[in-house]
């Protein structure tokens, strides 16, 4: 708020500058300049001197004034406009708005980058983790969203999920319409209750239906499962409570198992207390350790599954 106030006094002052500029009477000198002087040579000589000396003062005070006005009034705007990052604290799910009046929920610790104004004919932000975006409506203006994956997704007026891992880039649309880009090249183009995944590995790219509500609902506090491979629990568990989840499937029998349940206000303890009573798993959550620089390392949970 500060800088905005000095932007405007400096302003105000270039202003009152450029004015008393203009107050100088510089037509009514010359005139009066050339009444005083009368035929002769000396006299001739006088007016040649001193019109040389008007236009060479008259040269500056314009490029002044031309200055003045620029930095005044557009000189300093791009300046202005910054590269913005926003990250969840861990554990959390943090909501603001863009520039432009779209709303974004990112997921704990996930982050944002984006430009304080957006210019020009499109709107770009770039996303590492979980967001969810409600996208102001504007044909004119494509609003943009990449990853690290090279995937981006672009929507108009649009609901719309995406969740980036080292392995994949998913994106739900819950409402509009959006396309998914690779190198500016449309891949596929979304309906809602759609999600498109993108496999890093593979580089390929698969559609397939899904419950919208189920991928979005961490938004509004709640981690909903709906026959989910136990993969994908361990995966948004830890993310959601920012813990290490590890398991240790022996017998390779993680497959087999699934989960249809919904959590909300529910700690990680109690979540895995009800986990081992659906599925044949024993689990162990260790104490944080302190490191050199006083901080303490993230909570890691080992998960074994037994062979029922």
């Amino acid at each position: 708020m500060e800088k905005e106030k000095e932007t405007l006094r400096e302003a105000l002052r270039i202003k009152k500058q450029i004015e008393e500029l203009e107050a100088c009477d510089i037509a009514g000198g010359y005139s009066s300049m050339q009444r005083k002087i009368t035929s002769g040579n000396r006299k001739r000589r006088i007016w040649a001197a001193l019109s040389r000396a008007a236009a060479i003062l008259a040269v500056p005070l314009l490029l002044s004034s031309l200055l003045f006005a620029y930095m005044a009034f557009g000189g300093n705007r791009a300046e202005h406009i910054t590269l913005v990052e926003i990250k969840s604290a861990p554990g959390l799910v943090t909501r603001f708005e863009l520039p432009d009046k779209s709303a974004v929920w990112l997921n704990s610790g996930s982050i944002l980058r984006y430009p304080s104004a957006f210019t020009g004919n499109t709107r770009q932000v770039e996303l590492n983790g979980e967001g969810y975006f409600e996208v102001e409506s504007n044909p004119q203006n494509p609003f943009y969203v990449g990853t690290a994956s090279g995937l981006r997704v672009m929507a108009y007026g649009t609901r719309f999920n995406i969740n980036t891992t080292e392995e994949s880039t998913e994106t739900v649309l819950a409402e509009g319409k959006a396309d998914i880009l690779l190198r500016d090249k449309s891949l596929q183009k979304l309906a809602p209750g759609e999600a498109a995944v993108f496999d890093m590995g593979k580089r390929a790219l698969s559609i397939q239906k899904v419950n919208t509500y189920e991928k979005t609902a961490w938004k509004d506090g709640k981690i909903i499962f709906r026959n989910a491979p136990l993969n994908e629990v361990f995966q948004r568990l830890s993310r959601r409570y920012n813990v290490d989840i590890v398991l240790h499937d022996e017998h390779g029998t993680a497959g087999k198992y699934s989960a249809r349940v919904t959590f909300s206000d529910e700690t990680i303890q109690q979540i895995f207390a009800y986990l081992e009573v659906a599925a044949p798993i024993r689990w162990k959550l260790s104490t944080p350790e302190q490191n050199s620089d006083s901080t303490l390392t993230k909570q890691r949970i080992d998960v074994w599954l037994t062979k029922k």
